[in-house]
């Protein structure tokens, strides 16, 4: 009864600490899509993530006035909140220490990467409700057996919520070996209980029951519907993710190059110092050494969940970690990870907690100072996490977080009325998407995703929901060949029916061209080009903004918070380039301002500054910018390159030219030997 207690206790005080930081906005990747599927009752992307869906419609449609995003990444809050209590209760069964428990749960749910996925929704915080819970079960079946009072239910439960968790997120399968460990070292007879295996098998099997929805879903037809699993060959694509790579994270990600794999185990490492700090790596290393001498079959089992779900799948995904929207990526899938880092942590406080109260008995030693013991040594290392709560909390508070709203709205706001908007990308067309459906303005765009294209569902899809869109000739075809032949197909014969934008593709097309409109590109007739309504349109374009102050102090930035800054800079180069090449070098100063207003560590703006000052003769403006350019980026020679021109050309110093042109040579040729240079 008491710990049932703590727990309600437990659950609200981390769900109200959760609750402080949660995100009115979209976030950024793929939420965006988590968001509305659960909005519309739809198929998310695969494997279509049924239970999600099905929980977050509930959350999405409670009754009180706030924004959908805020309404589902409060199911986020929720769930990491029943996470710290699977964790607490599961370091209580290992250890049977109600006062490390807690300290070791809290300083889980104060570590940066938790807290900001306790502010965002996405797939990876159910699973991780679903792994606590199977591990849960699993310890305390361990348990009764230990104690001669079998509880089979137990085991069952064990494995319904393991086979729930694979099948909402197919990295769950990597806790086989640890689980099958863990089962054989407490029943070494198990195998012979054929029966037994079976009931275990299907428990497992009634995890894949929440699929049953996914028909029902795609029935409804809602707006996101990926794949149309209303047949059994959709069905079949979309759980196994055929689209994507059935192992593999995506199938445009994965790498096969030693060093980028072996840089995924260098990255966990830093990424584990980074947000435990030393202290809790200490904890870690001593957990480690003190649950092997004590704990010799709980070590491994906590070892042989760690090494699967961390280090061993990383190196086996190889996420390209080139920028922040990749690492954005790929730290999510680290979650699991942490997890089990923390059960290590709490052995190593558990040793700690029972030094230190050795040694406060020596001056506590009288019978009725026995009950402070426990309370004094808790009271110090409750210290740990609230050191975490205060250094880590501002990180990660995205109450005031509107980034991807305003870049949702800003990309239509980049149209006008009655256009299409090709989008590619994730962050790009989830953000669009969910502030398109959650609003009633711009209702008369038609909304493209360029890059799935390719697969005749959503094709279908797009003549159900435009119906006045010119459908070309073979845009029903079953072939599935690249999205670009339907994107020309679909360009050309909308042309001259409506005003057509993209983010990404460009294609060429007889009589026009693409032109700069706020973040997107808008297909424009090469005869009706004014360099000087090029001007008009982007400045009327970003009148119409949410986001305006491109030099606002964001604070501590995470990694797909940058990335949707960056979608920002890079259009506001692109525009800049594109009035450079309109000799309005005037202009482009305006836009390259606001490019390093918004991100002044990047090395694009100081480029183009660099080429304006050389054309215009202002060599230390020029040779100002240029070395700006490669203090930025030790190893962009042509940057070297730039300043000997500079110097040969501008200042009429040829032993400088020479030098700055021998080290640029000098840098390519080594740099020519490291294709991986960026790790």
């Amino acid at each position: 009864m008491f710990i049932s207690f703590f727990l309600f206790l437990l659950f609200l005080f981390t769900f109200l600490v959760f609750f402080k930081g949660i995100s009115l906005s979209v976030y950024a990747g793929d939420s965006g899509d988590i968001i509305l599927a659960s909005w519309f009752g739809g198929v998310a992307h695969p494997p279509g993530y049924p239970l999600q869906v099905m929980l977050g419609w509930v959350f999405t449609h409670l009754p009180y006035h706030a924004t959908v995003a805020f309404k589902a990444n409060l199911m986020a809050a929720f769930l990491m909140a029943i996470v710290i209590c699977l964790v607490f209760i599961i370091i209580q069964k290992l250890i049977k220490n109600i006062y490390v428990a807690i300290v070791s749960a809290l300083i889980l749910a104060f570590t940066p990467l938790f807290l900001l996925y306790a502010h965002i929704i996405e797939v990876f915080q159910l699973n991780l409700v679903l792994v606590a819970a199977s591990v849960y079960f699993l310890v305390s079946w361990r348990e009764t057996m230990l104690s001669k009072k079998p509880k089979i239910w137990f085991l069952y439960l064990t494995s319904f919520f393991w086979g729930l968790a694979v099948f909402h997120h197919q990295t769950s399968i990597l806790l086989a070996p640890a689980i099958v460990y863990l089962v054989l070292k407490t029943d070494k007879n198990i195998l012979k209980k054929k029966v037994l295996i079976l009931k275990l098998f299907l428990f497992f099997c009634l995890g894949f029951l929440p699929y049953f929805f996914i028909p029902f879903a795609a029935w409804r037809q809602t707006p996101i519907n990926w794949d149309d699993p209303s047949n059994l060959r959709n069905f079949v694509r979309l759980i196994t993710r055929a689209d994507y790579g059935t192992f593999t994270a995506a199938d445009f990600i994965f790498g096969t190059d030693i060093k980028l794999k072996l840089a995924q185990i260098v990255k966990l490492f830093l990424f584990l110092k980074a947000d435990f700090k030393p202290l809790g790596l200490g904890l870690f290393f001593l957990g480690f050494l003190y649950s092997y001498s004590r704990y010799r079959v709980l070590f491994w089992f906590i070892f042989l969940c760690l090494f699967f779900t961390g280090p061993l799948f990383l190196f086996y995904a190889s996420f390209p970690l080139t920028n922040d929207f990749y690492t954005g990526l790929w730290e999510r899938f680290v979650l699991l990870s942490y997890l089990f880092f923390t059960l290590y942590i709490a052995f190593g406080i558990f040793l700690i907690f029972k030094v230190a109260k050795k040694f406060i008995s020596q001056y506590l030693s009288s019978s009725k100072y026995l009950h402070l013991h426990d309370l004094t040594v808790t009271l110090i290392l409750i210290l740990i996490p609230v050191y975490f709560l205060i250094e880590n909390f501002y990180k990660t508070d995205l109450s005031k977080f509107y980034l991807g709203d305003w870049l949702g709205h800003d990309i239509l706001a980049s149209t006008e009325q009655e256009s299409i908007i090709i989008l590619v990308g994730d962050t790009i067309t989830f953000d669009t998407e969910y502030v398109y459906y959650t609003n009633d303005y711009f209702k008369d765009r038609k909304i493209i995703r360029g890059g799935i294209l390719n697969r005749k569902e959503y094709r279908d899809q797009l003549v159900r929901e435009y119906k006045d869109l010119e459908i070309p000739e073979g845009f029903y075809d079953e072939d599935i060949s690249e999205s670009a032949k339907y994107l020309n197909q679909l360009i050309n014969s909308n042309i001259s029916k409506f005003p057509i934008y993209t983010t990404h593709y460009t294609t060429d097309i007889d009589g026009y061209q693409w032109i700069s409109s706020g973040i997107l590109k808008k297909l424009s007739l090469k005869n009706d080009f004014d360099k000087n309504r090029l001007v008009e349109l982007n400045d009327e374009v970003f009148s119409r903004f949410r986001f305006k102050d491109f030099g606002q102090d964001f604070g501590y930035e995470q990694y797909l918070a940058s990335n949707v800054k960056e979608i920002y800079y890079y259009s506001l180069i692109g525009i800049a380039d594109e009035l450079i090449n309109n000799e309005l070098e005037g202009v482009a100063k305006k836009y390259l301002e606001s490019a390093v207003a918004l991100v002044p560590d990047k090395k694009e703006a100081y480029i183009r500054f660099g080429n304006i000052a050389f054309g215009q003769k202002d060599c230390d403006k020029s040779k100002e910018y240029f070395a700006k350019e490669f203090d930025l980026d030790k190893n962009d020679w042509q940057a070297l390159k730039a300043l000997s021109k500079v110097y040969g050309e501008c200042y009429m110093n040829e032993d400088e030219a020479k030098k700055y042109s021998e080290a640029a040579d000098s840098l390519k040729r080594e740099l020519s030997g490291k294709p991986l240079d960026t790790y």
